[in-house]
């Protein structure tokens, strides 16, 4: 359950990890992608009002849970840093891991824009599933079809890099895939299990199976995947889109 004690714990734990002085020099020596600098906190603040606003400019709404989140923490400050290769100079380059709705509107946009725009040309190129039904020749209807389902099914609200909270109409949670082009994944079966995978912490109130194992001998085992009910349209990507070259039928 994503609570204020969750939160409360969760900004405790991932502050004093970034208050590590050494963070700095992991963030700037070689090559790499960005890494957390030394002293970042989670900025938080976000009013109902802001919300209101976000969902408004953005045409989303947004579950609940994340509400919770960005009212209590939001997005860490600073951003991330790195030492990375550009047209053979070395450049600092910033990025977020956690959507910043606050900022610039433009990386929101392209994020709330990217996977319908990466499936599509997919699906132009040939990607299909057959619970859309028989696949059109045309390249262009093969994309309007595609796009009227998307339409009707639940939005994609941005969360972190290319994963996503699926916002199903009337639930208070939502499940967060990760989705790159046709290709899409099941990620975490709610917010609280996003955020504890992205950040890299285990749930607080599981025990703790590594030192169990530890102490009976056993070999580390996978956490089960995480089961969630079916999501209208975006299963069916999760499920796989088959290339089907022209003329193939999508009907098995």
């Amino acid at each position: 359950m994503l609570d204020q004690a969750f939160l409360d714990w969760l900004r405790a734990t991932t502050e004093a990890r970034w208050a590590d002085t050494t963070l700095r020099d992991v963030a700037l020596m070689g090559l790499g992608e960005p890494a957390w600098q030394p002293g970042t906190r989670w900025r938080g603040g976000m009013s109902e009002s802001d919300l209101r606003i976000l969902e408004a400019m953005f045409s989303v709404q947004l579950p609940l849970a994340y509400r919770r989140f960005l009212v209590a923490l939001h997005t860490p400050d600073p951003a991330l840093a790195a030492v990375q290769s550009r047209a053979g100079r070395l450049v600092r380059v910033e990025g977020r891991l956690f959507t910043d709705w606050t900022g610039s509107t433009t990386p929101v946009i392209a994020a709330l824009e990217a996977p319908l725009d990466g499936l599509l040309r997919a699906v132009a190129l040939g990607r299909w599933h057959p619970a859309w039904g028989e696949r059109p020749n045309d390249e262009r209807e093969r994309v309007r079809h595609v796009r009227r389902l998307a339409s009707a099914a639940p939005r994609l609200i941005p969360f972190a890099g290319q994963r996503y909270i699926v916002a199903v109409p009337g639930d208070d949670d939502g499940p967060v895939i990760a989705l790159h082009g046709a290709d899409a994944a099941l990620m975490a079966p709610d917010v609280r299990a996003g955020l504890l995978r992205e950040l890299g912490l285990a749930d607080p109130d599981l025990p703790d199976e590594a030192d169990h194992r530890d102490q009976v001998g056993e070999a580390p085992v996978e956490p089960p995947a995480p089961v969630v009910p079916r999501i209208p349209f975006w299963s069916d990507v999760i499920d796989g889109l088959a290339w089907l070259p022209p003329g193939v039928s999508a009907r098995t």
